[in-house]
């Protein structure tokens, strides 16, 4: 499956406010005859909209010189960016301060106007080489039922649909079903079987071929699965399938596996590298006895990772069903989020495959509460609020400088 070249992130990409800086950045560009690069003007609004519509490219430049808060400008940028992202920026302001804070909040280098060739290919080379330090990555959401049927694929497909048509990050829901996967139809896409068969027999694991077997959703949201036949069923190659998994945390901000509870390696290759677990439980005692036992595994392999529980169906009324706070005790801990059973407009939306968040209502409430939690609302406040205090700024001006902004796409 060919990939149209114009859905590949740009090599390098800028954004500066005046002609001499973005006649330099040209120049250099050709010296290092770098393809699928461009520099314009613009500023860290232009940037802001060219993210969100866009591939983040691998390196970024901005230029800061007319930001009245340059850290927290960064902090919007990195918002709605890959995780692999580069970033270098320039400014006006030569202050040994403001370099540092930069470089502690991730960026590469911040060069101060005049721009010179030499300086500005250095930054580049540095951003475009290979790095001692760890790569940034994506974050992993491991989403699994206690008892079939609990709902983990309906979470897994609306939450990702969140995350990329709502909060901006570009996102991958995976299916590690190859049995009997459904995620794709909740999405209206295809499975994509050279998926299985790169890992039966891979030849090759890269950035570019990992391209190729993603299937499009929506601008920010990919779906990868795939569905084996079930005589001969899947050999998955277990090193092809971990450095898949490297490859596409680099790639996304954020992927939601919808996993199976059996314990085989590709699930433990995936629950080592996930960064949260989702849990969906039913109020039933089978329910109860194998969250108790996933949480106590969870907290002996996976202690530092978030766990939340979701209760799914809430109003169903079935033989063996016990009350809420019968299964708090079972399990040892709250429930985090309860969703309302609405048989309706959960079958609606599956028929015709569209996430049941694209309409209001109470379940989209609730996934969209799940969302933030998964986004990490409360570490984005405290950004703000580290800036607020670095800048010495009044709350006024940090609100309407910040917090509206991350606000606008956090709120519930």
């Amino acid at each position: 499956m060919a990939k149209n070249i114009s859905e590949l992130p740009h090599n390098l990409m800028a954004f500066v406010n005046d002609p001499v800086s973005e006649q330099v950045i040209w120049n250099v560009i050709k010296e290092m005859n770098m393809a699928y690069a461009e520099a314009k003007m613009g500023s860290i609004s232009d940037a802001l909209e060219f993210l969100k519509a866009n591939r983040s490219p691998k390196v970024l430049i901005v230029d800061v010189s007319n930001s009245e808060l340059p850290l927290g400008d960064i902090e919007k940028i990195k918002e709605f960016s890959a995780p692999n992202i580069s970033i270098i920026v320039i400014g006006s302001r030569n202050e040994v301060g403001l370099f540092r804070d930069l470089k502690a909040a991730g960026v590469v280098d911040y060069i101060v106007k005049p721009l010179g060739n030499t300086l500005l290919r250095r930054a580049i080379e540095q951003a475009t080489g290979v790095k001692n330090e760890v790569q940034k990555e994506g974050k992993l959401i491991y989403v699994m039922s206690a008892t079939g049927g609990a709902g983990a694929t309906t979470v897994v497909a609306n939450v990702g649909w969140l995350l990329a048509n709502r909060r901006f990050k570009r996102t991958l829901v995976m299916d590690l079903d190859f049995l009997y996967g459904t995620t794709n139809l909740l999405l209206d896409v295809k499975t994509e079987n050279a998926y299985l068969d790169i890992l039966e027999s891979p030849d090759k694991i890269d950035d570019y071929f990992t391209e190729t077997i993603l299937r499009k959703c929506t601008q920010r949201l990919y779906y990868l699965g795939g569905l084996c036949d079930l005589i001969r069923g899947v050999q998955v190659d277990i090193d092809a399938f971990e450095a898949l998994m490297t490859i596409l945390k680099k790639q996304f901000n954020y992927i939601l596996v919808d996993a199976q509870r059996d314990q085989n390696e590709i699930n433990k290759i995936s629950m080592r590298k996930a960064d949260c677990f989702i849990i969906m439980v039913e109020m039933t005692m089978a329910s109860a006895q194998n969250a108790a036992r996933l949480l106590e595994f969870l907290l002996i392999k996976h202690s530092n990772k978030k766990i939340i529980i979701i209760n799914n169906k809430n109003g169903l009324s079935s033989a063996g069903a016990i009350t809420k706070e019968s299964f708090e005790e079972v399990i040892g801990r709250k429930i985090d989020y309860v969703m309302p059973l609405d048989e309706t407009i959960t079958l609606a939306a599956a028929n015709i495959g569209q996430p049941l968040v694209v309409s209001d209502g109470p379940l989209t409430e609730i996934l969209d509460a799940v969302t933030d939690d998964v986004l990490g609302k409360n570490e984005n406040q405290a950004i703000v609020q580290a800036i607020w205090e670095k800048e010495g700024l009044t709350f006024d001006k940090v609100k309407k400088e910040i917090f509206d902004t991350i606000g606008k796409f956090m709120k519930k």
